[in-house]
């Protein structure tokens, strides 16, 4: 249930994140979490195509670190996409 909450959180700060630099495609994503965490890879992928999000696809590299962040919360240490000011 809390990396349900997590994952949504996620979701929407990457969603914030892309608007704000204009980016339409996020190729790697780089993402902190509690050592705890069932966040992975396939969750992000699970939960962006439940959420018909264009942006996070086969070609999206997930890594997912666990450190000592804190329980439901997450750092996203790196994005990289592509943008519309090319």
């Amino acid at each position: 249930m809390h990396d349900t909450f997590l994952n949504e959180r996620i979701y929407e700060a990457l969603l914030k994140l892309c608007q704000e630099n204009k980016i339409l495609k996020l190729n790697k994503i780089n993402i902190a979490v509690n050592i705890d965490s069932h966040i992975s890879e396939n969750s992000l992928h699970e939960h962006f195509g439940e959420r018909n999000s264009n942006l996070l696809g086969d070609w999206t590299e997930i890594i997912v670190e666990k450190q000592d962040v804190g329980k439901l919360n997450a750092v996203i240490k790196s994005i990289e996409g592509e943008s519309t000011d090319e």
